[in-house]
């Protein structure tokens, strides 16, 4: 099946590392990738009028906005997590055969509660732990690499009469 652009629609090449391109009687073999358009069906590749779309950095290496209302704030994800914790895992009970799918749907569901404070350069990392409580001690510690200024997490605990879990949300700043 071939498909025809309309003659007023641009055109759009993707050319994927070591592609090969005909055109007329020349034929370019290019070592990376390009992306290329034309303007119109008169631009079209056998007329050679091609260029080539560039894309440049953004530089922001700071959160958007001003002040720390852009930036992660721990104590709104904090209420995030002490919602979303209190609604799922009140009524739980420790059961070793599901707790890892428990963990997981837990991660998705702070994930999306997270994201809809509008922290869209942020990459989110969530660690869920759930473990039978039956009057051991626990301690969770974490060691991070990170930028003091726009990077942060927030954690929560939550225990009930079977099980405990605890919550760890770390935001990290992506330029």
């Amino acid at each position: 099946v071939a498909l025809k652009p309309s003659s007023t629609s641009p055109i759009y090449f993707t050319l994927t590392s070591r592609a090969t391109l005909v055109l007329g009687n020349k034929t370019l073999s290019l070592a990376s990738a390009f992306k290329w358009q034309c303007a119109n069906m008169e631009d079209a590749p056998f007329s050679m009028a091609m260029k080539e779309i560039v894309y440049e950095n953004t530089f922001i290496t700071e959160p958007e906005g001003y002040g720390d209302a852009a930036k992660f704030q721990r104590h709104k994800v904090q209420a995030v997590l002490k919602q979303v914790l209190k609604e799922r895992m009140e009524k739980q009970k420790y059961d070793p055969v599901k707790g890892a799918q428990i963990a997981k749907q837990l991660a998705d569901d702070l994930r999306e509660k997270v994201k809809l404070l509008g922290y869209d350069r942020y990459k989110l990392v969530i660690q869920v732990t759930i473990g039978q409580k039956i009057g051991q001690a626990m301690r969770i510690v974490s060691r991070c690499l990170w930028d003091t200024t726009t990077d942060n997490f927030a954690s929560e605990y939550f225990e009930n009469e079977s099980l405990y879990c605890v919550c760890q949300v770390y935001g990290l700043y992506l330029e």
